[in-house]
């Protein structure tokens, strides 16, 4: 999971299996609006933990994704939306948002920007506030010449880069580091590594502002 915080709001970047840990090592204090880049089990298992800030902000939450990803996460969590209120049931309350274009949370701009994860299509997000720009593509394989040309240029790119060999759904370190090349962005970090990758061999082959992540990195853009 990622976590922005921009334009006053309080925003979360899908529900990894340990969002939970991650809001209370963070502590997190709200989440004004969720964004789902894609429905596999590791972005999403963590999505029952979105109750507890129902509970602490006494409201429904946004939780915007693309239609494939919103049928998804309905059909996985079909018990949200199914039902009455039963004294003692504790599920997630949210509104699911379809994506289908640039959408605005307060002043937050979000352009959603399709990318290639294997055989499936992910959503990358390009967000500015305030004129600071950052782009999240946590789960990839390609990027097409026109997400490029939106990422072109942000303050902060995060970026896939899975590992040194090729693999079928990821992008490996040298082909995230081309890509990143090509964005040109101020500061750019390659997450979602697997155990294949050294975490301080791969910063020393990097190129001049790109970084290899951590949990719990903090950024400010």
């Amino acid at each position: 999971s990622a976590w922005l915080q921009a334009g006053g709001l309080s925003l979360v970047v899908d529900t990894s299996p340990d969002f939970r840990e991650q809001a209370l090592r963070q502590r997190i204090p709200r989440v004004d609006a969720v964004l789902f880049t894609h429905s596999h089990a590791d972005h999403i298992f963590g999505f029952d933990d979105l109750r507890r800030f129902n509970t602490i902000q006494n409201q429904k939450l946004p939780a915007y994704a693309s239609p494939e990803t919103v049928a998804d996460l309905r059909r996985i969590f079909d018990y949200v939306e199914k039902g009455e209120e039963l004294p003692g049931l504790y599920r997630p309350k949210v509104d699911f948002v379809e994506v289908r274009g640039r959408f605005q949370i307060g002043s937050v701009s979000v352009t959603p920007l399709p990318v290639e994860h294997g055989p499936k299509t992910t959503l990358a997000y390009r967000i500015e506030c305030s004129g600071r720009t950052v782009g999240y593509a946590p789960d990839c394989k390609a990027i097409g010449p026109d997400a490029i040309a939106m990422l072109k240029g942000v303050d902060v790119m995060v970026l896939d880069a899975l590992r040194h060999k090729p693999h079928p759904t990821h992008l490996s370190l040298d082909e995230s580091v081309e890509y990143l090349r090509r964005i040109g962005a101020g500061r750019s970090f390659i997450i979602h590594m697997c155990h294949d990758l050294d975490h301080q061999e791969a910063q020393n082959r990097l190129p001049d502002k790109m970084f290899v992540s951590c949990d719990g990195l903090v950024l400010e853009w």
